[in-house]
C-alpha cells in the first residue's frame, strides 16, 4: 500500500515537472512562430498539459473504472477554473485578468456549451434511461466531438486575426525605439527545433506519469473507501491537472498572461473532447449509462464557474479583496462548496 503513494506522489512530482518545461518551450514556439501566446496557450499547451486527463480517464475506461474516468474530466475542467483564482493570489499586483485580452471569452463560451452538452446527456441518461447510441458510442459524444472540431477552428481563426494585427502593432512600436524583438529576448539559446523536441519529450513523460496516475489512483479509491466518483473528482483530477497550473503559474512568472488564461480554458474545452475518447474505448455501451449522477454536479459547478470567469473578463474591474479580484474570491468559494457537496453525496 505504501508503494501505491509512492508511486502517486512520484507521478504527480514528474508531471509538475514536465508541466514547466511545456510552458517554457511553449513560450519559444509562440514567439518563434506566427503563432503566439493565444494560440499556443489555447491550443497547443492546453492540449499537452491536457494528456494526463486523456490518458487516466482512457485507462480507467479500459480498466472498468468509467467513473474516474468522467470524474477526471469534469473535476479537472473545476480545479482548471480554480487555478486562475489561485494564480490571481499568487500574482499579488492587483488583479491579472485585467492584462488578458477579451478574446478568451469566446473559448470559455465554448467551454461552458460543452459542459453543459455533457450534463444534459448525463441527465437524460440516468434519469429517463434514454441514451441514443451509434454502435456502442453515445450520442452526446458525438456532439460533444462535432462542437470541439467546430470551437477549434472557430477560435484559431479569430485568433489569427487578431495576431496579425497585434504583431503589426509590435513591430512597429519596437522599430520605433530601437529595441530588438521580443522574440530575441525570450528565445535566448534555445532554438525553435530543440523548443519542439522538448515540448514532444515533456509530454511523452505526462503520459507515462498519467497512466501511473490511474492504476494508483484506482487503487486508492479502493483503499480509502472513498469510491471512485469522489477519487477522480478530485484526487486525481487534481494531480492531473498540475500541468495546467504549473504552466499558469510560470507564463504569470514570465509575464504571459493571455498564455496563463488560454492553457486554462483551452484545457477545459480540451477536456470535453476526451470524454468522446473515453466512451469511444468503453465497449460495453454508452459511458453515460453507467456512471454516477454525482457528475452532474460537477458538471454544473464548471459552468458556474466559467460564467464567473466570463464576467470577470468583460467586466474588467480592478477593485480587488485583499489585493484578490472579487471574481477570484467567488470562483475558489464555489469550487470549494463543490467538493463539500461532493463529500455530502
Amino acid at each position: 500500500m505504501i508503494e501505491t503513494y509512492l508511486l502517486f506522489l512520484l507521478s504527480a512530482f514528474v508531471v509538475i515537472m514536465a508541466g514547466t518545461k511545456l510552458s517554457k518551450y511553449g513560450d519559444i514556439i509562440a514567439e518563434a512562430t506566427p503563432l503566439g501566446h493565444s494560440i499556443v496557450g489555447g491550443i497547443l499547451i492546453a492540449a499537452a498539459t491536457s494528456l494526463p486527463e486523456l490518458v487516466t480517464s482512457v485507462s480507467s475506461a479500459l480498466m472498468d473504472a468509467p467513473d474516474i474516468a468522467i470524474g477526471n474530466v469534469y473535476g479537472s475542467n473545476i480545479f482548471n477554473l480554480m487555478i486562475l483564482a489561485l494564480v490571481d493570489i499568487f500574482h499579488q499586483q492587483g488583479r491579472f485578468l485585467v492584462h488578458v485580452k477579451s478574446n478568451h471569452i469566446l473559448a470559455a463560451m465554448f467551454g461552458i456549451l460543452l459542459s453543459a452538452v455533457g450534463a444534459i446527456g448525463l441527465l437524460v441518461a440516468q434519469v429517463s434511461g434514454i441514451d441514443k447510441v451509434i454502435g456502442w458510442i453515445s450520442v452526446t459524444s458525438i456532439i460533444i466531438f462535432t462542437i470541439y472540431v467546430f470551437a477549434s477552428i472557430i477560435i484559431v481563426r479569430y485568433e489569427n486575426k487578431s495576431q496579425r494585427e497585434l504583431k503589426e502593432e509590435v513591430k512597429e512600436e519596437l522599430y520605433i525605439k530601437g529595441m530588438i524583438s521580443e522574440k530575441q529576448v525570450k528565445k535566448g539559446n534555445v532554438s525553435l527545433r530543440r523548443a519542439i523536441v522538448g515540448f514532444i519529450l515533456a509530454s511523452l513523460v505526462i503520459i507515462w506519469a498519467g497512466i501511473n496516475l490511474t492504476k494508483t489512483g484506482d487503487q486508492i479509491a479502493i483503499d480509502t473507501g472513498l469510491g471512485q466518483t469522489f477519487v477522480g473528482t478530485l484526487l486525481i483530477a487534481a494531480t492531473t491537472s498540475l500541468p495546467e497550473l504549473v504552466a499558469s503559474m510560470f507564463a504569470i512568472k514570465i509575464g504571459a498572461y493571455d498564455m496563463a488564461v488560454g492553457s486554462v480554458l483551452g484545457s477545459n474545452i480540451f477536456n470535453m473532447l476526451i470524454i468522446t475518447a473515453t466512451d469511444a474505448v468503453y465497449f460495453k455501451g454508452s459511458i453515460f449509462s453507467v456512471i454516477e449522477i454525482n457528475h452532474a454536479i460537477t458538471a454544473m459547478a464548471g459552468i458556474l464557474l466559467s460564467s464567473m470567469a466570463v464576467i470577470g473578463l468583460f467586466y474588467r474591474s480592478k477593485r480587488t479583496i485583499l489585493s484578490i479580484g472579487w471574481d477570484s474570491v467567488f470562483i475558489l468559494t464555489f469550487y470549494l462548496g463543490t467538493v463539500y457537496l461532493l463529500y455530502i453525496s
